[in-house]
């Protein structure tokens, strides 16, 4: 009998990882099958979750969406979604507007502003996103005197990335899990490749 015949093939070894009955993994079978369960859902959920987080940042740039320029302060507060503590940053501008931004997209230039325990009074200029129905997001932020506290370059540069689920940084994050997960599953899927391959050599031979 051939090598190619005694084996399990890959497809029949991750069956029944996926269908709880891989009882040549050991007692632990079902435990080792999980990593193939959670590296086909991680295909599915990881690029999904990056595409949701990127609707945050959607929506028209300046100079389509209208810019906002200001001095103020900016401020960080808890809020509440249901039960959960969330935190965000708002702008409490001169003119009595307000403005917030979810701490999801809040760069961490602004992070470091709304943090500080006597707030520094800046000027801003900057938008709404989800075509006005969203966060605030800085594009200039500086002194009154026209000092910059954050290079524009990189609030542009944080913007476009957050706006981009296919950015090559966040596929490197999902391409490295994605390995360790299917890495695992290769790996219980040969072993019990090779368990099969035993018993069917005791058989053959009890045969014989």
């Amino acid at each position: 009998m051939s090598d190619n015949e005694k084996k399990l093939s890959w497809l029949s070894a991750f069956d029944m990882m996926l269908n709880g009955t891989a009882l040549g993994l050991g007692k632990n079978h079902w435990a080792k099958s999980l990593w193939l369960k959670f590296a086909i859902v991680f295909m599915v959920v990881g690029p999904m979750f990056e595409c949701i987080d990127a609707q945050d940042y959607a929506g028209a740039m300046p100079p389509e969406a209208p810019m906002i320029k200001a001095t103020g302060t900016f401020i960080r507060y808890i809020g509440y979604a249901g039960v959960k503590e969330v935190s965000y940053i708002q702008f409490n501008a001169d003119n009595g507007m307000t403005y917030r931004t979810q701490h999801s997209v809040v760069p961490a230039e602004l992070d470091d502003l709304g943090g500080l325990k006597s707030p520094i009074k800046v000027y801003v200029e900057g938008f709404l996103l989800k075509n006005g129905g969203g966060s605030f997001y800085p594009l200039k932020l500086t002194t009154l005197n026209g000092v910059d506290l954050a290079s524009t370059d990189k609030l542009m540069k944080s913007l476009l990335i957050g706006r981009n689920p296919f950015y090559i940084g966040k596929l490197e994050a999902l391409f490295f899990i994605a390995l360790v997960l299917w890495g695992f599953s290769f790996f219980y899927a040969n072993q019990l490749r090779r368990f099969d391959s035993k018993r069917r050599d005791k058989v053959r031979n009890a045969k014989g």
